[in-house]
């Protein structure tokens, strides 16, 4: 059967005073079969970025990073020396624009939850609330069953290693697949998902480098917050997977 890669990543995001928060668990599916032109185009970018360096294949990208060396309030010896480079306009301008042409070009869909915090609290007390990264994560796995159920494929999960957190994502991820969810059963998600691998930031892993980059904007229009100047939400909105569903579990 076809091997798809699901690469995840997450953003939490809020208004001034850690107001109204907002969690997004969302990625990039990519065939095994392609996922070489996700390489060669991040590859194309670091080298276009860091042409003057000696090791720009060597250099994770990673959008906090990026931001915080755009935020002129972050103090300049706090920012790693090859961001330095994205106080310029120009720099930022062509990453993000480059990373536009990548999603524009390569074969992939995108994959996600949002949840609102507020709006959680609002319909369901605290005490008997189910934990919130489960909740996404179920959703999350039921749309790449029904994903790789359409592709006549199975599946593997990636996201980034945070040691003090793998183990419960594990057990996340192990605990719907023993479940199943609201749509699919158990016999049918432990048949199309295979395994969820934490790789590390070091292992320098392109899937993982370009999921770094979606979550945030979905955050930021569930939050009903205007997107930075620099962004690549209007390439990920059309990659959205919605299953043939319409508008029903697709991410805004």
């Amino acid at each position: 059967m076809t091997e798809y890669y699901l690469y995840l990543d997450e953003s939490t995001t809020h208004n001034p005073g850690f107001l109204n928060p907002v969690f997004c668990l969302a990625g990039i599916v990519v065939k095994k079969d392609d996922y070489h032109l996700v390489q060669q185009g991040l590859d194309k970018i670091k080298q276009q970025i860091w042409y003057d360096l000696s090791n720009p294949l060597d250099l994770v990208l990673h959008e906090k990073e990026v931001r915080e060396a755009q935020n002129r309030m972050v103090d300049r010896s706090k920012i790693k020396s090859h961001y330095l480079r994205f106080r310029s306009n120009s720099y930022s301008r062509m990453l993000y624009s480059e990373l536009d042409t990548l999603l524009k070009n390569i074969p992939c869909n995108v994959l996600g939850a949002v949840i609102r915090m507020d709006d959680l609290d609002q319909h369901f007390k605290k005490d008997i609330q189910s934990d919130y990264y489960l909740s996404a994560m179920q959703i999350v796995m039921e749309n790449f069953c029904q994903f790789l159920i359409n592709a006549g494929g199975i599946g593997h999960i990636l996201i980034e290693s945070r040691s003090h957190q793998d183990k419960q994502v594990r057990l996340r991820y192990n605990h719907i697949k023993a479940m199943g969810s609201m749509f699919v059963n158990p016999f049918a998600m432990q048949t199309l998902l295979k395994d969820i691998d934490f790789p590390s930031k070091t292992e320098n892993i392109a899937g993982l480098q370009i999921a770094d980059f979606v979550p945030n904007p979905f955050a930021r229009n569930a939050l009903g917050n205007k997107q930075p100047q620099f962004n690549i939400y209007q390439a990920l909105r059309p990659l959205r997977y919605d299953g043939g569903l319409g508008k029903f579990g697709v991410l805004a």
